[in-house]
């Protein structure tokens, strides 16, 4: 039973993990492609810029235009950071949990088995609260 559970983990976790790579990988391609467009355009921009007002006035412009949106996008990750979090859906751990559970109460075992199935159970949908739980609004109602 314990085997099982632990495969049955196992196989989750690596279909994940390596959903992840492909995901963040592509993540980190577009990130790359974009810094570069955002690079070749501030270039051409800088050149514009400097046909008008010369090479240090150029350079201020665009140091200044970094810096207001440098400082929009960290208070936006800051309103973003604030927001409550959904709690965690128990449904989706009852579902996975059901089948064994099912099996351990109509297998001929003893009630010591049927116990340590209950408690693996228990800590499954325990650990899932805990895990992806509310990060610190405790304290907020």
């Amino acid at each position: 039973m314990i085997g099982g559970l632990g495969e049955l983990l196992a196989s989750e976790i690596r279909g994940r993990v390596k959903r992840n790579i492909v995901v963040y990988s592509l993540y980190g391609l577009a990130a790359l492609l974009m810094i570069c467009a955002v690079g070749f355009a501030l270039g051409a921009l800088h050149a514009v810029l400097e046909l008008h007002y010369g090479k240090v006035q150029a350079s201020l412009i665009i140091a200044g235009g970094l810096v207001i949106a440098g400082l929009l996008v960290f208070a936006i990750a800051a309103f973003i950071n604030s927001r409550r979090r959904p709690p965690p859906p128990y449904a989706a751990t009852a579902l996975a949990a059901a089948p064994i559970a099912a099996s351990l109460l109509s297998s001929r075992k003893k009630w010591s088995t049927v116990l340590v199935g209950g408690v693996v159970i228990l800590g499954a949908i325990l650990g899932r609260q805990l895990f992806k739980g509310d990060d610190g609004a405790e304290g907020e109602s």
